[in-house]
């Protein structure tokens, strides 16, 4: 395991707030990430500069990805779909495990709950996590599946609100 989720508690698998950077696109902070997630996520890792300090931009709306100093890696300049900043399928939560949002999605339509993160971390405890590399953020997925299982179910409590469909009669 490479330390990078606890299975202790969801929070502890976000990354602290602090060490931020702000995006030169959008403005908003982005957050510490470590150079050889860069370097493994990018398609040319020769234009990862070793000294640099990189953080990520989680602004679902911004095309930036990484930025330092030395420059910006956007959407296209990597490997992988990056989650936060996808709006069709297939969106990415988990890239140890390959889960994503239609996973989700699928298992609380058909079931209503989803075991998704409890599979998740018992792979983590059997140590096959890589969150550090995998995923863009650099950090545990879990804390993503969590917002992303709450989300769905938001919107489908929104869907399915006689509010909506009395208010739709007058």
């Amino acid at each position: 395991m490479s330390g990078c989720c606890s299975t202790a508690q969801d929070a502890a698998c976000s990354r602290p707030e602090t060490n931020v950077g702000s995006c030169p696109a959008c403005k908003q902070n982005g957050r510490l990430v470590a150079t050889r997630t860069v370097k493994n996520l990018v398609c040319d890792h020769t234009r990862v500069a070793a000294a640099a300090t990189y953080y990520f931009c989680r602004t679902p709306e911004c095309a930036v990805v990484y930025f330092s100093d030395e420059g910006t890696f956007h959407k296209s300049d990597i490997k992988v779909r990056v989650g936060i900043k996808e709006q069709e399928d297939p969106i990415p939560l988990c890239y140890c495990f390959d889960y994503t949002r239609a996973d989700v999605s699928h298992d609380l339509a058909l079931r209503g709950h989803t075991d998704i993160p409890a599979l998740v971390k018992a792979e983590v405890q059997r140590g096959f996590c890589a969150c550090d590399v995998k995923n863009p953020s650099g950090a545990c997925c879990l804390g993503d599946l969590a917002r992303a299982i709450q989300q769905i179910k938001s919107d489908r409590q929104v869907m399915a609100s006689p509010e909506e469909i009395e208010g739709e009669d007058s």
